[in-house]
């Protein structure tokens, strides 16, 4: 009888340990991680990324986000060329340039920033028809002239009729400004809040609404491997919209002066554009960019918007 119950008890004490291993095992499963590199600028679409990640949603999707924020877009693309990053937060024109360059890199979301035309104090400019024949700041074969050159044919006016002129760093460009030394310039935050700070005007602030300033994308052979972590991210990124949309920006403030670089003396005054939960542009969108690039010679290749575009971040 004894015998029966002490080799019960060795049997338990297996099983127990066998499920005790099943569990471990299991919660290593559960725990194990795909890591995805993403660079983007410190800009104000880049703060969903950066509450994402501190408040630990990519971990809850299970991917292990490494999130590198560049000063320079050369910076960032030289760290892509390099083999360095999954994916890269940009504007369409830099997609029209890596595809162009054999980097199969595919537009996979939308973000919700904004740029704002402001004119100098003694320039004159109190509305779009006044930038005929005026000085506009711009960095040349990016988004922002591509901004310049549709705000020129939107609002009844040729090209040609801005003197665009390229000054790629955006303090040299606030400076020029401030100096006179161009009309109006394009101008990103924080450094459009400085222009008007310092007696500059709005003219008018764009939107990434009907023209996609920028978006976040991924290498096609990384949405081929890693599909379901590129899925994660986006569920990452919407839980940070939804974050954003259902708090107080005294919440997150802090996050926001540090990636986007704004003052101190800014706290209480920033104004955030319209963050929206994950989404693709539209192809016309898309398509105009690529024509616009395909004319400059940024881009050689006969793509369409289809072509560079995946829905894998929304399915």
């Amino acid at each position: 009888m004894k015998l029966k119950k002490i080799i019960a008890l060795a049997m338990t004490a297996v099983m127990t340990a066998s499920m005790v291993a099943c569990g471990n095992k299991k919660e290593e499963v559960q725990t194990e991680k795909t890591k995805l590199t993403v660079g983007v600028m410190g800009s104000i679409d880049a703060v969903p990324l950066v509450i994402a990640e501190q408040n630990g949603y990519f971990e809850e999707e299970g991917v292990d986000l490494d999130l590198q924020i560049f000063k320079a877009a050369n910076d960032r693309d030289a760290a892509l060329q390099a083999g360095e990053l999954d994916g890269v937060l940009c504007d369409e024109t830099a997609i029209s340039i890596y595809q162009n360059s054999d980097i199969d890199m595919k537009i996979t979301g939308t973000t919700n920033g904004s740029w704002t035309l402001v004119a100098g104090k003694d320039s004159g400019i109190t509305s779009l028809s006044d930038l005929k024949g005026k000085k506009v700041g711009i960095s040349k074969n990016t988004m922002i002239e591509y901004l310049a050159d549709d705000i020129a044919l939107s609002n009844g006016l040729e090209v040609s009729d801005i003197e665009k002129v390229a000054i790629p760093a955006m303090p040299a460009r606030l400076e020029a400004l401030k100096n006179n030394q161009i009309d109006a310039a394009i101008l990103p935050a924080p450094f459009n809040d400085t222009a008007v700070a310092d007696g500059g005007v709005e003219i008018t602030k764009i939107y990434n609404k009907d023209i996609m300033i920028s978006v976040t994308a991924f290498l096609q052979e990384v949405i081929d491997k890693d599909a379901n972590a590129i899925k994660g991210f986006y569920n990452a990124y919407n839980k940070a919209i939804e974050f954003i949309n259902s708090n107080d920006i005294s919440e997150y403030e802090d996050i926001i002066i540090s990636t986007v670089g704004y003052s101190e003396d800014m706290r209480g005054n920033i104004v955030l554009p319209e963050f929206k939960t994950n989404y693709l542009p539209a192809e016309e969108n898309v398509q105009n960019v690529l024509d616009w690039s395909k004319e400059k010679g940024l881009l050689t290749k006969d793509i369409t918007a289809k072509d560079v575009m995946s829905d894998v971040g929304i399915k």
